[in-house]
C-alpha cells in the first residue's frame, strides 16, 4: 500500500464508509478520476474484506463513448472486477425530465446505481468526487447566490453513496495514475471553458492556486466540510418546526406567519428552500434572492403581495398566510409557452413554428465543411448545434445570462444589464422571446447573440435559424 492508497484507507475508516465483508458497487467512467478509484479499492480489496462490482453508464452524446465501454470492459477483466453496462439516451430523458442534460445524466447514473446495488445486494455506492469537484462545487453554489446548504453540498457519506477520494486532490490522483503508468479516458468537452464549471475549474481555480494561495482548494475544501456540519444542525431544527408550521401538498404550500415569524432567521430561510423543495424536483435555479424576496413577503401583514419564482412559481401572501405553489397561466398562454427546438433534429432535417411576439422561425440542421460565409442579418444566425444541449425559444428568467465577445475572451453579462445597455423598452424586456440553452442565452433576435456558441474550426454540425 503507497502513500495515496494509505491515504484513501484512512479517510475511509474515520468516516466509517465500509464495513467489512461488503460489496462496493463502483460508478466507472472510465475517466481519470474513477480509474484511479477503482485501482485503489482493488488495492484495498483485501486489508477492506470487500467485493467490488462497476457501474458504467453510456450517455448516447458523446462520439468517444464506444470507446470509453470499450476502455472500462478491457480495465474491468484485466483486474478481474464484475461490471454492469447501461446506454442511456439522455438527450431524450432531459426533455422528458425537462432538465438540462447534465441534470438528466446524473440522475440517470444514480438510477443505474441504485438498480445494480439492488440487484447485486451492494452495501454502498463509491462515486470519484475529489477535493478540487468540492471546491468547484462550493465556488459556482456562493456565485451562483448558494446559501448554506449549497456550499456543503458534497459529504463523505450521504445515504449509500461513499466519497473515499474527497481527501485527494486532483494533482495528486494525476501523481497517482502517472505513478501506476495507467491509461484512462479523456472527456474533451471539460476543456472547453464555456460552461460554467469548466470555467470554474480551468480558469478560476488555477488562478487562485497561482496568485492567491497555492493550498486554495484544500482550504476550500475543509471550508465545506464545516458548513455541511452547519447544516446538518440547521436542517434537524427547521425539520422540527416545518413539521408545525407549514400545511398542504406537493401542489401548494401554505405557511402560518403568525408561527413562522417567532422563528429564527436562520430556520426562517431553510423553512423557505425546504417549501420549494416539496414543490419542485430540483432547486438549481433556487438562489438566496428569491429566498430573500419571500421573507421580505412574509414581514408584512397588511393587504396582500406576491413574488414570481422559477419552474412556474408564485408565492403569494394575504395578511398572515403565505402560499407558494404552481403559477397559474390559463388566462395568459403566451406567458408560459415555450418553443423547443427538437434535439433529434440532424443534417438535412428542416422544420418550421411560430414563435409569439417574433414571427415563424425557419430551423434547418447543416453540415459545416469550413469556408462558408456566415449570415449577418439581424434575424438569421448560425450556432455551433453540438455545443448546445437543448435550444429553447421563451421569455426571459431573473438568472438567465449571455457570454459576450470581448478582446480578451468571453464575458459573462446578465440579460436584464445588456437589454438596459441596449435600450429595450422595461414594457417590452418581459414580452421578448430569446433562444437559451438553460440560463445561458445564444440569441437574443434582434440585439445580440453569444460567442460562445458562434461557428468554429471545431465546428461539425450547424443549427441555422431564420426568423420571418
Amino acid at each position: 500500500m503507497n502513500n495515496f492508497e494509505n491515504k484513501v484507507y484512512e479517510f475511509i475508516k474515520v468516516n466509517n464508509m465500509i464495513n467489512p465483508g461488503s460489496t462496493v458497487l463502483a460508478g466507472f467512467s472510465g475517466g481519470g478520476d474513477s480509474t484511479a478509484m477503482l485501482l485503489v479499492l482493488c488495492a484495498l480489496k483485501k486489508v477492506l474484506n470487500i467485493k467490488i462490482v462497476a457501474v458504467h453508464v453510456n450517455h448516447g452524446i458523446r462520439k468517444e463513448a464506444t470507446e470509453d465501454e470499450a476502455f472500462v470492459r478491457a480495465f474491468c477483466t484485466e483486474h478481474d472486477i464484475e461490471c454492469d453496462f447501461y446506454n442511456k439516451d439522455i438527450p431524450a430523458l432531459s426533455k422528458k425530465w425537462k432538465m438540462t442534460e447534465e441534470e438528466a445524466g446524473r440522475r440517470a447514473r444514480y438510477e443505474a446505481f441504485e438498480e445494480t446495488a439492488k440487484r447485486k445486494g451492494a452495501d454502498c455506492i463509491a462515486v470519484a468526487h475529489h477535493q478540487n469537484d468540492v471546491a468547484e462545487t462550493l465556488l459556482m453554489n456562493l456565485l451562483r447566490g448558494s446559501g448554506l446548504h449549497g456550499a456543503g453540498a458534497i459529504r463523505p457519506v450521504r445515504g449509500n453513496i461513499i466519497r473515499p477520494f474527497l481527501c485527494v486532490t486532483r494533482d495528486e490522483i494525476e501523481k497517482y495514475l502517472k505513478a501506476k503508468r495507467q491509461l484512462f479516458c479523456h472527456d474533451k468537452t471539460n476543456d472547453e471553458n464555456i460552461h460554467t464549471r469548466n470555467i470554474v475549474r480551468n480558469i478560476l481555480i488555477p488562478k487562485m492556486e497561482k496568485d492567491v494561495n497555492s493550498s486554495a482548494v484544500a482550504h476550500l475544501c475543509r471550508a465545506a466540510i464545516e458548513f455541511a456540519k452547519a447544516d446538518d444542525y440547521i436542517q434537524n431544527r427547521t425539520d422540527d418546526a416545518f413539521k408545525q408550521i407549514v400545511k398542504g401538498n406537493k401542489s401548494k404550500l401554505l405557511i402560518d406567519l403568525k408561527s413562522f415569524r417567532g422563528c429564527d432567521e436562520a430556520i426562517k430561510a431553510n423553512i423557505i428552500l425546504r417549501s420549494l423543495e416539496k414543490l419542485t424536483p430540483h432547486r438549481k435555479d433556487i438562489t438566496s434572492a428569491h429566498v430573500d424576496s419571500i421573507l421580505a413577503l412574509s414581514c408584512d401583514s397588511f393587504g396582500s403581495a406576491s413574488v414570481d419564482l422559477p419552474y412556474g412559481l408564485i408565492a403569494n401572501r394575504s395578511y398572515d398566510e403565505l402560499t407558494i405553489g404552481k403559477k397559474d397561466t390559463k388566462n395568459s398562454p403566451d406567458s408560459a409557452k415555450e418553443v423547443e427546438i427538437p434535439r433529434t433534429l440532424d443534417v438535412g432535417d428542416k422544420i418550421s413554428f411560430e414563435i409569439p411576439n417574433l414571427g415563424v422561425a425557419h430551423i434547418s440542421i447543416l453540415q459545416y465543411n469550413g469556408g462558408k460565409l456566415f449570415p449577418s442579418s439581424a434575424y438569421t444566425k448560425w450556432f455551433d448545434y453540438d455545443r448546445i444541449q437543448g435550444a429553447v425559444f421563451r421569455c426571459r428568467r431573473p438568472d438567465d445570462y449571455i457570454l459576450l465577445e470581448q478582446e480578451d475572451g468571453l464575458h459573462k453579462k446578465k440579460i436584464s444589464k445588456l437589454m438596459t445597455d441596449e435600450k429595450v423598452p422595461k414594457s417590452k424586456r418581459d414580452e421578448i422571446y430569446l433562444l437559451t440553452d438553460g440560463s445561458s442565452v445564444l440569441w437574443v433576435p434582434g440585439v445580440r447573440m453569444s460567442g460562445a456558441y458562434k461557428i468554429s474550426d471545431t465546428t461539425g454540425r450547424i443549427l441555422a435559424i431564420n426568423i420571418e
